[in-house]
């Protein structure tokens, strides 16, 4: 097994670099947990590993894409709602697009993990508190994400 990214959040800065790299993670409903008794939002996606897209090249010199299981979790969660997500469908399926934060009236912080189609997954935190971590070895992707301003780089 390849070495995988492992990352820790404590902060704003700290989610904003998680973010990053979960761009374009896909994932379903049932890959989502949380426990109000430990307080701990888990989800496992598979993520795009973006580190890789530039360096990543079959013998014909084509860009080769990859994904890889990761898994995230968030700990000291007060609270977790969704807006736009049908959470009887387990095999809905969402892409991450952004993780942001703001600080609540009472002092709380909000993250919100910011899917396409409007939908988002709104933790309530007592303070940042995250991880993730990659399981397993990258697999072939059928196709990168399409991005105007990475489609102008190319």
């Amino acid at each position: 097994m390849a070495d995988g990214l492992k990352l820790r959040a404590q902060d704003k800065e700290d989610l904003t670099i998680i973010s990053a790299y979960l761009q374009d993670a896909v994932t379903v409903v049932a890959d989502f947990s949380f426990s109000p008794k430990t307080r701990i939002f888990a989800m496992m996606m598979n993520r795009y590993v973006w580190e890789n897209h530039t360096s990543s090249r079959d013998d014909d010199g084509k860009k080769q894409c990859h994904r890889v299981r990761t898994g995230c979790h968030f700990d000291n969660i007060i609270n977790v709602t969704a807006q736009s997500i049908p959470q009887n469908d387990k095999k809905h399926i969402l892409e991450l697009l952004a993780i942001e934060t703001a600080i609540l009236e009472n002092q709380n912080t909000a993250i919100d993990l910011i899917f396409a189609g409007d939908e988002v997954i709104r933790l309530e935190a007592e303070l940042i508190e995250a991880q993730m971590q990659d399981i397993g070895d990258p697999y072939p992707a059928a196709c990168h994400p399409k991005h105007d301003v990475l489609e102008n780089l190319s």
